[in-house]
């Protein structure tokens, strides 16, 4: 999806919603492969590489994609320096701990987009966490409050329905609980490919 429109926190929510809405059922069934098979060693870094990292790249780039793309063996090309990207991340994150927490949700911000960088762009992990810390420069807070805005949109959302409907009926009310609780990781999903695509469409890569 190509919007031309700079990052904002309001068009983190709407897009967010409108692509994770959009994707909801290849997203839904991926999601459900996954855990399905999430206990198997090997393939389990193969599948969560291709739902958490893979897909949300194909969406934000308006690409079609197969819940079954989860199992490609391509995923698992770049396996070493995925454990590698995600180990300095984490490092980086717990350092940042030491300092009186909120270093690391600046450093987990600023290193967010690594992953995608290292597979869309074929970026080694070092230089996918620079270029990752250069393209969220200025953009840190934006990514922060939307991500959090659109969390606290959904469970508002949640909460409404909830009682409207439980004013109607108690079943209802569990059924509306439910279409929520399934759509909200599609949608959080579907966030993490529109931040990414619109930092690299700005960025100019």
């Amino acid at each position: 999806m190509s919007t031309g429109e700079p990052l904002s926190i309001v068009g983190i929510i709407k897009n967010s919603i409108e692509l994770g809405l959009k994707n909801f059922i290849p997203l839904f069934i991926a999601f459900i492969l996954w855990v399905l098979t999430v206990w198997i060693p090997y393939l389990n870094v193969g599948t969560s590489i291709g739902l958490f990292v893979l897909i949300p790249i194909k969406i934000g780039k308006g690409e079609s994609f197969s819940p079954m793309d989860i199992f490609n063996k391509e995923n698992r090309k770049y396996i070493g320096e995925f454990f590698l990207t995600v180990g300095f991340v984490m490092l980086g994150f717990y350092a940042g701990i030491l300092f009186f927490i909120i270093p690391a949700f600046v450093i987990g911000v600023a290193w967010g987009q690594a992953t995608f960088l290292l597979f869309d762009k074929g970026l080694d992990p070092i230089q996918a966490i620079k270029k990752s810390n250069e393209i969220t420069y200025g953009k840190k807070w934006i990514i922060f409050l939307g991500s959090l805005a659109l969390v606290i949109c959904l469970i508002i959302a949640a909460f409404i329905l909830g009682f409207i409907s439980g004013l109607i009926s108690q079943y209802l009310t569990y059924l509306i609980l439910f279409v929520i609780y399934v759509t909200f990781f599609p949608i959080v999903i579907a966030s993490h490919g529109y931040i990414y695509n619109t930092l690299i469409k700005e960025a100019g890569l």
